[in-house]
């Protein structure tokens, strides 16, 4: 009985994957010839809120859809797709796709479902030890109080697990945490280099939340300016690049 079950789900996945495969491409070919002229991959994903993306990837545009539409109504799909396709081309978004798409949005149950996988995602993992050279908390503090008037509530900041090159930070709005990555923790990284990718995750905590409606834009305009307001951006980009470009000729 539970592996009847199962086929069907599965069968009812890879339905609903080719169903949203074939509207993906007849909407976004029907908005401009560089959707026309590539391929199209779509699938639903996992996302833990109601996020959605699309990114080239090679000759090829990849789009997913949060799986929390999967029952969705087309509108609200289509919608979704010309959205993210005006994104994608730096286009005003039509107001009949905004108010589909938001009228969907209101839907209920969806925010119970939302919140419901946040708080079943877990806690985020932090090194076990401290940093040996950089106090993580004390240069939050001192961030929040020089740069956001201590308005930013972060919940835990901490090492990650991992020593990762390619996100030297990362905020969980799920958790509302801050992760630096333990290659910052070294005497050859100035104080100042952390604090600023300290600050670079914060923002994050600020334009959370902003009117985006889901759809992902990590690093929008607003949150650019903010970034290069800070005084010494310039110097710990040049630092980073340097930094993150001497390990990899190593």
């Amino acid at each position: 009985m539970d592996e009847v079950a199962d086929a069907g789900a599965d069968a009812g996945r890879d339905e609903g994957a080719t169903e949203l495969q074939w509207l993906c491409r007849a909407v976004l070919g029907g908005i401009a010839p560089e959707f026309r002229q590539a391929e199209v991959c779509a699938s639903f994903y996992p996302y833990i809120g109601l996020t959605h993306t699309i990114r080239r990837k090679g000759r090829a545009w990849v789009v997913r859809l949060s799986d929390h539409c999967r029952h969705a109504p087309r509108p609200a799909l289509e919608a979704v797709v010309t959205i993210l396709a005006c994104k994608a081309l730096g286009r005003r978004v039509p107001k009949r796709a905004r108010q589909a798409y938001d009228a969907w949005r209101k839907t209920p149950g969806i925010d119970d479902a939302v919140s419901a996988r946040r708080a079943a995602k877990g806690r985020k993992r932090f090194a076990e030890q401290p940093g040996r050279h950089h106090p993580l908390e004390e240069i939050c503090r001192e961030v929040n109080r020089r740069f956001f008037n201590d308005q930013v509530e972060i919940r835990k900041i901490g090492w990650g697990v991992r020593r990762s090159w390619g996100r030297l930070g990362h905020y969980d709005p799920s958790h509302n945490t801050v992760t630096v990555s333990p290659v910052l923790d070294s005497p050859k990284v100035p104080r100042f280099v952390v604090a600023f990718i300290v600050y670079h995750e914060m923002l994050h905590a600020v334009f959370e939340g902003a009117a985006d409606y889901g759809f992902r834009r990590h690093h929008p305009p607003e949150f650019r300016r903010a970034e290069k307001a800070h005084p010494d951006y310039a110097a710990a980009e040049a630092f980073l690049r340097e930094y993150c470009a001497r390990r990899n000729r190593r």
